[in-house]
């Protein structure tokens, strides 16, 4: 069963993973995701992506926005969607550009959460 909600993220609240962010950033970050992740039905196990849409059309590494999400990883296994956030639960949360859209809010990003059902990238002997 695949899942998905959409939330405009402040921009005071991205944590890049360019630059060190202040404990109390990622507090900050993790403590919203409490009140915006919506109740799901319950997983167990997933693949999270999150498509990335912007207001312009500005240069950007989408992968940067991924310790953003974390917090928002820990609130699905909180909520009871997700058993755990290991690798053995969840694949991502996987970060990428999804579209340009000038009617996103003025200093904020508009992600798009979607739950799939889990699978592995790689099948077991793939890297050998």
């Amino acid at each position: 069963m695949r899942q998905s909600f959409t939330v405009d993220i402040p921009r005071a609240l991205i944590v890049t993973s360019n630059a060190n962010a202040h404990r109390w950033r990622r507090h900050k970050t993790r403590e919203w995701w409490k009140n915006v992740v919506p109740d799901l039905a319950p997983m167990g196990r997933a693949n999270v992506y999150v498509g990335i849409t912007k207001r312009t059309r500005g240069r950007y590494d989408p992968a940067n926005l991924t310790d953003t999400f974390k917090g928002c990883v820990d609130q699905l296994v909180e909520n009871g969607v997700l058993e755990d956030d290991d690798y053995t639960h969840v694949t991502g949360p996987l970060v990428y550009h999804e579209a340009v859209d000038r009617d996103v809010p003025k200093e904020t990003v508009r992600a798009r959460v979607t739950l799939t059902p889990y699978a592995s990238i790689l099948e077991e002997g793939d890297c050998e």
